[in-house]
């Protein structure tokens, strides 16, 4: 591949991409993915007599010294057939570099770059179920609430009401039916497929949650992703067990990638975090024993890289390469670790069990809850928590009611998550 640019004016520059391979018939697209000044960005090729090229001047120089690329090459079923290695281009020293021909990266198992939502790749949640969390919102298939634009996937909550089949009267009388709405429902617990209104209203929100088709087991999981702004919601990039090989939630574990809130505050929108979840049981489960906080300002307003390394020996958690998360099991494994007593339910795994197993990646972002999440008291500044976790007989409804006050801080695509690619690496 051949980097060139040439300077417009004193600003910007115009870069040439050029693959100068990859011409033959079994390529259906290539994606450039360059970056300057640590901002990553993407252009679909063209292809051309030689080879498949991307132009762009919406670089700005701002004092870069140099850009990098890659490219990410598929074939004609859309699956990813090779990676480039990368080419950096010193812009203070030189007008051209040549570098590596496309390799085989046999390590990448999965890619989705989210030039359109593969179907193949990714299984909806649709259900009112809202997990043990009793969180608000229904997760639906609804192509407003999940949807991709500009290499980009986009998880954007809405009200119900704003679905033109709803209506206020329809949460507080209505009978929501999501085999009837949408073909499907994939968690009937908590009435989660058939539900009708009363005293607690149906839910107040769509949203989505989508689950990886392809599973891992050990090596590297990478997201790139902008987080959601907007009150009480809850944005997360996860997994869970395939098979659940040792038992139900948790003695299988859970992997959280990225969890944080939509509000305003250093606790909440300033504050990512990383966690692994196991235990024997749901009244013993070691939620905290292995955790990862970050704080930051700008988790809303740019993309940012999460990274899982998984080996037989530890999981590691990074965010744009600093390390947020080390867990190393002693010898006896994450039942020593847990200082659980009696038997060892993960006896027939490994040191790493139950976090020895095929997991599927989980984006989502949910609605408020009734599980502490969200703590009551006043913890939101100017904001005001609208429900009460303990002792409101319709904290949905609660919710609903407080709207104007939580509704004007969902502006747009700004209260999506937005997610620019998913790796999976093996070892």
């Amino acid at each position: 591949m051949d980097i060139l640019h040439e300077e417009v004016g004193t600003l910007f520059i115009v870069y040439n991409f050029l693959l100068a391979v990859y011409t033959t018939s079994d390529v259906s697209r290539v994606i450039l993915r360059y970056t300057v000044q640590d901002v990553q960005k993407h252009g679909v090729g063209v292809l051309i007599t030689e080879g498949w090229q991307y132009q762009t001047c919406d670089v700005s120089l701002d004092g870069a010294d140099e850009v990098s690329v890659y490219a990410v090459i598929y074939d004609l079923h859309g699956n990813l057939k090779e990676v480039t290695g990368t080419s950096t281009l010193k812009l203070a020293h030189s007008r051209a570099v040549q570098i590596p021909s496309p390799r085989r990266i046999r390590a990448v198992i999965f890619r989705d770059d989210f030039i359109s939502l593969n179907k193949d790749n990714w299984r909806f949640e649709v259900s009112m179920y809202g997990g043990s969390h009793g969180q608000f919102q229904v997760h639906t298939s609804d192509h407003k609430t999940v949807y991709t634009h500009d290499g980009h996937l986009y998880i954007k909550p809405m009200p119900t009401v704003n679905d033109p089949r709803f209506n206020d009267n329809f949460l507080h009388t209505g009978h929501m039916d999501l085999y009837a709405l949408f073909g499907q429902c994939t968690n009937d617990k908590n009435n989660g497929c058939s539900r009708t209104g009363g005293t607690e209203i149906l839910p107040p929100v769509m949203s989505s949650k989508i689950y990886s088709v392809p599973s891992i087991r050990f090596g590297t999981v990478e997201v790139r992703a902008r987080l959601p702004k907007g009150d009480w919601m809850w944005p997360a990039i996860w997994m869970v067990p395939k098979d659940s090989v040792y038992g139900g939630w948790p003695m299988s574990g859970e992997i959280d990638i990225m969890e944080s809130k939509g509000n305003s505050g250093a606790n909440f929108s300033e504050r990512i975090t990383s966690h692994l979840i196991w235990g024997t049981s749901w009244q013993h489960q070691n939620l905290r024993y292995y955790q990862g906080i970050r704080h930051g300002t700008n988790w809303q307003t740019q993309f940012h890289t999460w990274r899982m390394e998984w080996t037989h020996e530890h999981i590691l958690m990074f965010v744009d390469n600093q390390q947020i998360l080390t867990a190393v099991p002693p010898p006896g494994g994450l039942f020593e670790q847990g200082k659980f007593t009696g038997t060892n339910l993960w006896s027939s795994g490994s040191k790493m069990a139950p976090f020895d197993q095929d997991y599927l990646l989980i984006l989502s972002i949910a609605i408020g809850g009734t599980d502490g999440y969200f703590p009551d008291g006043n913890h939101y500044g100017n904001v005001t928590k609208p429900w009460h976790n303990n002792y409101s007989p319709h904290p949905m409804l609660d919710f609903w009611n407080a709207k104007n006050s939580w509704l004007p801080t969902w502006h747009g695509e700004n209260a999506a998550l937005v997610v620019d690619y998913v790796e999976f690496k093996s070892l």
